[in-house]
């Protein structure tokens, strides 16, 4: 073999390592930031679901239990309903849904790491509060924090939080 063949040949394989190594790192990367794309021995193992619809005795909509990593995975948190002019619920608005038909609702908490979906009517959103005429009341919680995530669990978006 010729002095450039051998010189072609050293280059292709020296970019390819370099080529591999990136790869490799970009991986590495991946996994620091807790984002999938690289495969992995780890991501091919079944792991147990964190969230599923279940349907509470005396319910006709489902509600969504989550396990407690499930819970940290989305940063859930919840607020307090509060009473508000006239009595009305109000609530922070972070906790406001709205369904693809318009529809609004809110999550409320309806046993250890169950939540409910409840349909709120809203009379007015005033800055970073939301007061209805049904749906929920004072004293009760609602999702500030995930309620974006158990919607899509609870509709089937996605495989799991």
């Amino acid at each position: 073999m010729s002095d450039m063949p051998k010189m072609r040949l050293a280059g292709l394989l020296a970019a390819a390592a370099v080529a591999a190594a990136a790869g490799l790192a970009g991986c590495a990367s991946h996994a620091a930031a807790g984002l999938a794309g690289c495969a992995s021995p780890a991501s091919s193992t079944p792991q147990s679901p964190t969230s599923k619809p279940v349907t509470l005795p005396g319910t006709a909509t489902p509600s969504v239990v989550l396990t407690p990593l499930g819970a940290q995975r989305i940063g859930l948190e919840t607020a307090p309903v509060s009473a508000g002019p006239g009595g009305a619920a109000t609530f922070p608005y972070a906790a406001l849904l709205y369904e693809p038909n318009g529809q609004t609702a809110v999550y409320v908490p309806a046993g250890t790491l169950t939540y409910a979906r409840h349909f709120v009517q809203v009379d007015a959103i005033n800055g970073g509060q939301v007061t209805v005429t049904s749906g929920v009341t004072a004293g009760e919680r609602v999702v500030t924090n995930g309620a974006e995530e158990l919607l899509g669990v609870q509709n089937g978006v996605g495989e799991e939080t």
